[in-house]
């Protein structure tokens, strides 16, 4: 197995543009289908797809209502039921009064609608937008981090949520999942005094770009350098997503880092997602921007290409933290030498946690690493 030269591209030249804005733009507050996703208090939270028995319990009351027509199938005083994927036949609402209700033993705020997808349990949570941020921002960054930086969490995790409420508009049955795939959301026990406070204090604001929310990308650490959302996704080229140099993250620990591949390894995790896999022959890597955006895998059968992010998630959790990494060969091993830890797009919580440690306030965190953006408070609120 050999490892062909990697092919780097110049870097780029960083511009820092700053604009602020504490009012909203009135061609905002005029577009009526942005303003429709605004006006609507609550957000919808993919839990669990399951095709087993999801246990739902309350210390309260419990209503259940077939969701279309409000038509009461039970009510409860309290306790738990158990529901099967093949019981739903039509949506189901369920409600609890003065307490959350568990789904498998975690505590949610607000009501539970329940569907059945081709025999699949879908679990959708409806919760106000207060609740999910104050279960999603401490869950996303330590609660024990500097003020500055909560209010930077709390924002982009603000704006990531109404960029997915006006893409979506009603048209899926969520918004957004409660995992990595979007935000991290656990219900009411992450909840922090601390990160409920920094949302409070930021209450309604948001990042706009061309007066429309930004999709507000955050990762761990950059490792020196965030990345163009190009380089990490095909297709996407967002102009306030750009490379921003990032000397912020050093106490990072993931700012370094160092992993060994073998053969053997990569054409098992390889395999499952190409099934006519053969033994490796050659590996090669072509980087932008310090980071690996095309990797090519040659092999008995033929050859692989991907990008270099969808090889970084084929292996385990940390196995390969970014796509920022060079590579050496040694036997049939490959020995990544990398820094960060995240995709690399947008702002890096480490990076943001040093600016702030050195005085920067939240609001020059998030113009800083959003090129271009706006940050725009609306006169109503976004949420009861």
């Amino acid at each position: 197995m050999s490892i062909l030269k990697i092919k780097k591209d110049p870097l780029l030249i960083f511009l820092i543009l700053f604009f602020s804005s504490c009012t909203p733009s009135k061609k905002l507050l005029l577009d009526k289908k942005i303003q429709k996703n605004f006006d609507r208090p609550y957000i919808r939270v993919l839990l669990l797809r399951s095709e087993e028995k999801v246990k739902i319990f309350s210390l309260s009351k419990i209503k259940i209502s077939e969701k279309e027509s409000r038509k009461i199938i039970y009510d409860l005083v309290r306790g738990d039921f158990i529901i099967y994927p093949g019981e739903i036949k039509e949506p189901v609402l369920i409600e609890s009064w003065d307490s959350p209700l568990e789904i498998d033993g975690k505590p949610y705020r607000g009501t539970i609608e329940l569907y059945n997808v081709m025999n699949k349990l879908v679990v959708v949570n409806v919760v106000k937008l207060s609740d999910y941020l104050q279960s999603v921002v401490p869950s996303e960054i330590p609660v024990s981090w500097p003020e500055e930086v909560l209010k930077v969490q709390a924002v982009a995790t603000r704006t990531y949520a109404y960029y997915h409420l006006l893409k979506n508009n009603n048209k899926n049955l969520y918004d957004l999942d409660a995992t990595t795939n979007f935000q991290v959301y656990k219900g009411l026990v992450a909840e922090s005094a601390r990160t409920s406070k920094a949302i409070e204090q930021t209450e309604g604001e948001i990042m706009l770009y061309q007066n429309k929310p930004i999709l507000a990308y955050f990762h761990s650490t950059c490792g020196g350098g965030t990345t163009d959302d190009k380089s990490v996704w095909q297709g996407d080229d967002l102009p306030y997503l750009v490379p921003k140099r990032c000397n912020y993250c050093k106490n990072s620990p993931h700012y370094s880092w160092e992993t060994i591949l073998t053969r053997d390894e990569m054409e098992k995790y390889l395999s499952q997602k190409y099934k006519k896999m053969g033994r490796i022959e050659n590996v090669s890597f072509e980087q932008e921007e310090r980071r690996v955006v095309q990797v090519k895998i040659k092999h008995d059968y033929g050859t692989i290409k991907m990008t270099g992010n969808e090889f970084r998630l084929l292996f385990p959790f940390k196995k390969i933290k970014s796509t920022y990494f060079n590579s050496r060969q040694a036997g049939d091993q490959l020995i990544l030498t990398g820094h960060g830890w995240g995709h690399g797009v947008g702002m890096c919580q480490w990076g943001a946690k040093g600016m702030a440690e050195y005085g920067r306030d939240y609001k020059s965190i998030l113009k800083y690493y959003y090129q271009g953006i706006k940050i725009a408070k609306f006169r109503k609120k976004l949420h009861p």
